[in-house]
């Protein structure tokens, strides 16, 4: 049972019914913002002035300025700069001696794709019938607004936070989290780790406590150019990567059938895949292709390794290439590269997993079930380089990395009054009145 007495939570219920005018404000001003990588700019300044008029101490992290970073083995850069898009930090201290808790959230978002396939402009940042329009306003302007104003809602109640509150906002969580996440992780000295992280990622009210590796590879396959009317005196790559590709569709086959984890297969079709994405070979209908590139995607479970998985997919390739003489002098190439995200899992007993499912039954009237994430996410580099739990929380996901991304204001509001509800189960709270 929560320790949030009924009378608190309907006074922190009415501050964000209150305050909600202003938080969609805000959300709709965030997801005008076409924050791609490499733009998150001007959105970013947005949450250092909206931080800064809620009265948090504000400062800005970059990737570029984080000793160690591109030695770490999930940084993969792509010479993209870094300056000017800062990770911005906004810390409310403590009234008293309660744990610390970190609200985590991207300003980054996916490319909107063919804009004449959304019925309303992709950055729209408008509310219409009840919903916050555009790409972003699910994953995750959302619940990146319900995070900046939930300290907010919890102090215009008339109530104080007995420990420290921060709230994040990162860059470049969609291709991976290195320049963002990771570096706000590294930049941050051990003793000043929060006690917990919670990420509003549109969960639907669930909790992620365990999410899959993930490692991008590309296989690149030599042939021999000729001339069209000449075919058979060259070497066609497209045809020499075909047995590779069907062996690594095959892989993928074999995983799903043979690697299982019950956090995610209550809930998704299987715990791990590999995605064949991209095809690319040839320049001209005629002339035999000298070259074909497969790149790919695949995954791991918790309880697996990246090693093992890389292996596993260079075994195949090696196994699909064996026997033919024309791979015995051109061995085909497999190179990994971008985003080789690591897996996380925090038990389903920690303190963090327990708050929320007390405060989502409590507070929301919500069964709130613990489930794994079949892809990347932010909280494993809290989990695994800072030693501390994280857990996602947060909205709908409403048409995400797709056309026509919604949120239903509402609830953005229920979101907003969970991680308020959060803060004080988590941090402790008393009334102002007796600070005074």
């Amino acid at each position: 049972m929560s320790t949030i007495q009924r009378n608190d939570r309907r006074r922190v219920s009415e501050s964000v019914t209150d305050l909600l005018p202003e938080i969609e404000e805000f959300a709709c001003r965030l997801v005008s913002e076409p924050t791609v990588r490499g733009d998150e700019t001007t959105a970013q300044e947005l949450v250092v002035d909206r931080l800064d008029d809620l009265g948090f101490a504000v400062t800005t992290v970059t990737a570029d300025d984080v000793a160690g970073i591109e030695s770490h083995p999930e940084f993969a850069s792509d010479d993209r700069s870094y300056e000017d898009r800062p990770n911005v930090v906004g810390e409310r201290a403590a009234s008293g001696d309660g744990r610390s808790l970190l609200f985590n959230g991207h300003v980054d978002v996916v490319p909107p794709g063919d804009p004449d396939q959304w019925s309303f402009d992709p950055y729209a940042g408008a509310v219409r019938d009840g919903r916050l329009l555009g790409r972003g306003a699910s994953d995750m302007k959302g619940g990146l607004a319900a995070m900046v104003y939930a300290v907010e809602a919890v102090e215009r109640a008339g109530f104080e936070l007995l420990g420290d509150v921060t709230v994040e906002s990162v860059i470049e969580e969609e291709a991976g989290g290195f320049g963002g996440t990771l570096a706000t992780v590294l930049d941050r000295d051990a003793d000043a780790m929060p006690d917990a992280v919670v990420v509003p990622e549109p969960t639907d009210f669930d909790l992620w406590i365990a999410n899959d590796g993930v490692s991008y590879f590309r296989v690149t396959v030599e042939g021999k150019s000729a001339h069209a009317a000449e075919t058979d005196d060259g070497v066609n790559a497209i045809s020499k990567l075909v047995p590779i590709y069907q062996a690594l569709s095959d892989l993928h086959d074999e995983r799903k059938e043979t690697v299982h984890d019950d956090l995610f297969e209550q809930w998704h079709e299987h715990t791990v895949s590999l995605n064949l994405g991209t095809l690319h070979a040839g320049e001209w209908a005629s002339s035999v292709p000298d070259e074909a590139v497969l790149e790919a995607r695949v995954s791991h479970a918790p309880d697996e390794t990246r090693e093992e998985v890389q292996e596993a997919v260079e075994a195949t390739v090696r196994r699909a290439a064996a026997g033919d003489p024309w791979f015995e002098a051109h061995p085909p190439e497999v190179e990994w590269f971008g985003w080789r995200g690591s897996s996380a899992k925090v038990s389903p007993d920690a303190d963090i997993v327990e708050t929320v499912q007390r405060v989502a039954e409590d507070g929301l009237d919500r069964t709130s079930r613990a489930k794994g994430f079949p892809g990347g996410i932010d909280t494993r580099f809290f989990v695994n380089d800072a030693d501390t739990p994280a857990i996602c929380f947060g909205p709908g996901d409403h048409n995400i990395h797709g056309t026509d991304e919604y949120l239903p204001v509402e609830e953005l509001a229920e979101a907003t009054l969970g991680l308020a509800l959060i803060a004080m189960e988590w941090c402790g709270y008393a009334s102002a009145e007796d600070g005074e």
